[in-house]
């Protein structure tokens, strides 16, 4: 993402923990800066990307943040996916210091991230919107605009509970399949040109049929965001028992030490075959 700003033509300001993921940015012609605050005192707008809610209140609100350096009329687009609480709480402490904010959480996984070709879901005031649409379209090709600020959290929340709740089905459909001895090639050819089909099912079966599960989405990050959704659902007072489930199921897999590969180990057989938990 940060070498698609650069080269849609901005100056380009990064920071990162680990000193080997600057040396290309370096090389391209980006400043190197040694805190956040140092990269909020160059750019006009920010964007930040981490794990989970600790992390974005610490490199937005801690010491040697973006806040300590961000001056007044400036812009962050915070683009990971937490809490809608947070992510207001954290726009609301910005607004303080005449900073705005767009949460703005992405969708498309690391060849959109590549690619600049990923979805943007965006919460936040819409001349904040207007005022980053050149550095977004230099990240994203469908960039909308869902609501006020938290939308954008609750629209990835909403998207990653049926990504993540269908993944499980499709594992225990795959299951039933190899346990009737079909063949899974065969089997997928006729699901994804029938009902059953989905984009999740098309983008993740091979993983399953292969047992391959290099990352690509963690394990670890999707059971973060379903968790998160099915707190959200609880302060709206939602039940939510198919998701519960499908938590509990991806609980296992990390409790089995699939955590670092792609979340579709969700689907291997060891973890479709496991007495499951469900309340």
């Amino acid at each position: 993402m940060a070498r698609n700003v650069l080269a849609a033509g901005h100056e380009l300001f990064v920071f990162a923990r680990r000193a080997e993921v600057l040396d290309p940015f370096r090389t391209a012609g980006a400043t190197v800066c040694d805190t956040c605050a140092e990269v909020a005192r160059s750019s006009e707008v920010l964007i930040t990307i981490v794990t989970a809610d600790k992390q974005v209140e610490q490199v937005v609100l801690g010491s040697g943040g973006v806040v300590d350096g961000a001056e007044p009329g400036s812009l962050l687009i915070e683009m990971s996916t937490i809490s809608p609480r947070t992510a207001r709480n954290v726009a609301s402490r910005l607004a303080e210091r005449g900073i705005s904010m767009l949460d703005a959480p992405v969708s498309g996984g690391p060849s959109g991230a590549r690619d600049g070709a990923l979805t943007i879901m965006i919460g936040g005031d819409a001349d904040d919107v207007e005022r980053a649409r050149d550095i977004l379209h230099a990240l994203g090709e469908k960039i909308v605009h869902v609501g006020p600020p938290g939308a954008g959290q609750t629209t990835k929340l909403v998207n990653q509970l049926m990504a993540g709740g269908v993944m499980t089905l499709i594992g225990e459909a795959m299951a039933i399949a190899k346990s009737a001895g079909l063949d899974l090639d065969r089997m997928a050819d006729v699901v994804m040109a029938s009902s059953g089909n989905s984009k999740m099912f098309a983008a993740r079966h091979q993983f399953v049929v292969d047992g391959r599960y290099d990352a690509g989405f963690k394990t670890s990050l999707m059971r973060k965001d379903v968790a998160l959704a099915i707190e959200l659902a609880g302060q709206l007072g939602v039940t939510t028992p198919v998701a519960s489930a499908a938590l509990q199921q991806y609980d296992v897999a990390i409790g089995s030490g699939h955590a670092d590969q792609d979340f579709s180990v969700v689907a291997a057989d060891e973890q479709s075959s496991r007495p499951q938990r469900v309340t």
